[in-house]
């Protein structure tokens, strides 16, 4: 964590405590944040048991990035936006979907359609949409999975490998983890989801996004790409006169926002470019409200361009005390886990034991130490936890290894473990009696597939907590 002074920068102390407050109401549970200022770092904190250094898992953010290596394509003359996307990857495609309609989720495919798709750039081109494409918005992660397979036709390169020099590098994502593809097309990487990044990271590309694609005086995107990124080119709006920041239109592969724009991932991942406040600001957590933590940035933006920057060292004190203690426990989510069976969350069972007044959980013979007053964390090697078959597993990882924090506390006669993976959004609540299994739920569910193996990583990414 940075020490913070907002003041330098021009935002009122008071106004960073009040985000906190914000952010840390019933229903919302913040893991990191990072504010910068025309550039600058502002401040960087994370609730534990999250880590600034350790890199987590943030979803749809992973389109952007995609976007960001097409716009390169696009200033290196290797492509244009409304090239045929089945002439590019040499598949059927009756309909003429083009790469533009791919960046901007206008294939022309209805919800149902979508629904029905797998990642198979083939059985997205190959179905007729139910319109014709430029005409109808529909988010869809099959379409981000066809640019990914798009920039490694055209390049023979991985997305993080094409990436890496242009922009990767220069933001400092110096050992970036995508998660490959499974599902038809190997040699390629999830174009829609599966980036691993830090807070500082996703904050670095906000930053680029809001200063026209530049950071630190080198290009990271081509400027004119930044532009058309942030331009309404679909109509996402569910309701005549929709207002809320899911209806301010959809550019390439990022949402435009009632300010300014945004990279955008699933349970609250955001990378926010806040260009008419000069904020870019950087944002981990969990919810299925995303729409507060939103209401919450908007709040905090209005009070930097409003409140008179007055001194005020009180507030400054309590700011900096109040960083310095943030902490995920007690969690703040409504706990209201998704009905997964226990064994679908993980293959093997967890049992809870107590020895001299502290608890220790057996996971597949792992034995795993569990704080009562403090964050237990631990990196389980090769854990058995993938099912033959299941997508997205340990199989598609070098070396998989799982992240786990527990810490517990006495309900009764029963014992409730926080299960936090901290390269994710995700925590399980664990539930039972010292001897026995305890029952599995999540607080929020991971996308793709519902077991931990879907959370592996490998253990050169975890190597920070060890």
């Amino acid at each position: 964590m940075t020490t913070p002074d907002p003041a330098r920068h021009g935002i009122p102390p008071r106004a960073v405590l009040d985000l906190l407050d914000d952010l840390e109401r019933p229903g919302l549970e913040p893991h990191a944040l990072a504010i910068t200022r025309r550039g600058e770092p502002v401040l960087e904190a994370t609730w534990a048991p999250y880590r600034a250094d350790l890199p987590g898992l943030v979803y749809s953010v992973s389109k952007t990035f995609t976007a960001a290596a097409v716009g390169h394509l696009v200033a290196e003359g290797r492509l244009a936006v409304d090239d045929l996307a089945g002439k590019i990857l040499g598949l059927p495609d009756p309909t003429g979907i083009t790469v533009r309609h791919l960046l901007s989720m206008n294939t022309g495919h209805s919800a149902e359609q979508v629904a029905g798709l797998g990642f198979d750039s083939g059985e997205l081109l190959g179905t007729v949409p139910a319109h014709a494409p430029g005409t109808h918005f529909v988010y869809n992660s099959q379409a981000s999975m066809a640019l990914s397979s798009v920039v490694t036709t055209l390049t023979g390169q991985r997305l993080t490998e094409y990436l890496r020099p242009r922009m990767l590098e220069p933001l400092g994502i110096d050992d970036p983890w995508w998660v490959p593809h499974r599902d038809g097309e190997l040699g390629i990487e999830q174009g829609f989801s599966g980036l691993h990044l830090t807070i500082g990271q996703l904050t670095r590309l906000a930053v680029a996004l809001a200063d026209g694609g530049r950071y630190r005086g080198a290009q990271v995107v081509p400027a004119a790409w930044v532009a058309e990124m942030r331009r309404a080119w679909s109509d996402n709006a569910d309701s005549p006169g929709a207002t809320h920041d899911w209806a301010q239109g959809y550019g390439y592969q990022v949402w435009r926002s009632r300010h300014g724009f945004r990279a955008d991932g699933a349970y609250g991942q955001f990378g926010l470019a806040l260009p008419e406040h000069g904020l870019a600001i950087g944002y981990l957590g969990a919810t299925r409200a995303t729409h507060e933590v939103l209401d919450a940035f908007w709040r905090f933006a209005d009070r930097v361009a409003d409140a008179p920057l007055d001194a005020d060292p009180e507030a400054a004190a309590r700011l900096a005390a109040r960083l310095a203690a943030l902490d995920t426990w007690p969690r703040r989510l409504d706990d209201d886990p998704a009905p997964t069976p226990s064994d679908v969350v993980s293959p093997v069972p967890w049992v809870l034991h107590e020895r001299a007044g502290a608890w220790r959980v057996d996971v597949g013979g792992h034995l795993l130490d569990v704080g009562e007053d403090a964050w237990r964390t631990h990196v389980v090697d090769r854990p058995h936890l993938a099912p033959a078959g299941e997508p997205y597993g340990a199989g598609s990882v070098v070396d998989p290894v799982l992240v786990l924090a527990l810490r517990a506390r006495r309900v009764g006669d029963v014992v409730e473990v926080d299960a936090v993976v901290p390269t994710s959004p995700h925590r399980l609540v664990a539930r039972g009696t010292p001897g026995g299994s305890l029952d599995l739920a999540w607080t929020t569910t991971p996308l793709w597939h519902p077991g931990l193996s879907t959370l592996v990583v490998p253990g050169a990414l975890a190597a920070p907590a060890r």
